[in-house]
């Protein structure tokens, strides 16, 4: 059952990350790709605790999920900085008036954050 649930966010994530690589290359709403990016980081790090068998909140603070992962592998820590400001777009994109539109080194900087990450933990996890 654990690889069949942290494999489903795994692919819930790829999508949010796909997602997000479409509407950097269209040029679609900038708003929009920085929540997919959140939420791509999110479903990871949500999945890596899964396949660890490590019970979570129902929250979307990436650095709080981090730190849960870190009980199992302290080098998630090292996205400290990375994953605070992907945590700045998750509220700010997602509801008026506090919608924003960012420039293409912000999204393309965003994007490659939730890319690594995103990496990261499937390096770690997928190899099962």
């Amino acid at each position: 059952m654990k690889n069949k649930l942290f494999k489903e966010w795994i692919i819930k994530a790829q999508n949010d990350l796909e997602t997000a690589q479409i509407l950097f290359r269209e040029k679609g709403p900038t708003d929009t790709l920085c929540f997919h990016c959140h939420q791509a980081v999110e479903k990871y790090l949500k999945a890596f605790l899964i396949y660890h068998q490590i019970e979570f909140e129902k929250i979307h603070d990436l650095w709080k999920l981090t730190k849960d992962c870190a009980i199992k592998d302290k080098e998630i820590l090292k996205f400290e900085k990375e994953l605070k400001i992907l945590n700045g777009h998750y509220i700010e994109s997602r509801y008026p008036p506090e919608i924003t539109t960012y420039s293409q080194k912000e999204i393309k900087k965003v994007l490659k954050i939730a890319e690594e990450i995103a990496k990261f933990i499937a390096d770690k996890i997928i190899k099962i």
